[in-house]
């Protein structure tokens, strides 16, 4: 596992995403667009006022800027963008809670 904030990736925005329409089509051509940038760590499909979450980083708020008035905003369905920029990391991990597996 590599520290982005060691790689000088020390932004990290998460986005919501609704697009105009909710069709597989739409669907489809959404995620390709989103899986061919590299800035996107995760995206998530919702249930609720959004349609999905993205996990974006990038060097700096200038460089979100950047990738979203060049990349994000140019995708084509999307409504709205809502982007919250996360100030500190109270927790990230990847281990998985196996312990409460033996309790089910």
């Amino acid at each position: 596992m590599l520290d982005r904030r060691k790689l000088g990736l020390n932004t990290q925005v998460f986005a919501q995403i609704k697009l105009t329409a909710v069709g597989r089509s739409n669907l489809n051509e959404f995620a390709d667009a989103i899986k061919a940038f590299p800035e996107v760590l995760d995206c998530y499909v919702l249930m609720g006022s959004a349609d999905f979450m993205l996990r974006i980083v990038t060097q700096d708020i200038e460089a979100y800027e950047r990738f979203f008035f060049e990349k994000l905003s140019k995708v084509a369905g999307i409504q709205d963008v809502n982007s919250m920029v996360a100030l500190s990391e109270i927790k990230s991990t990847t281990a998985l809670p196996l312990a409460n597996l033996a309790d089910d």
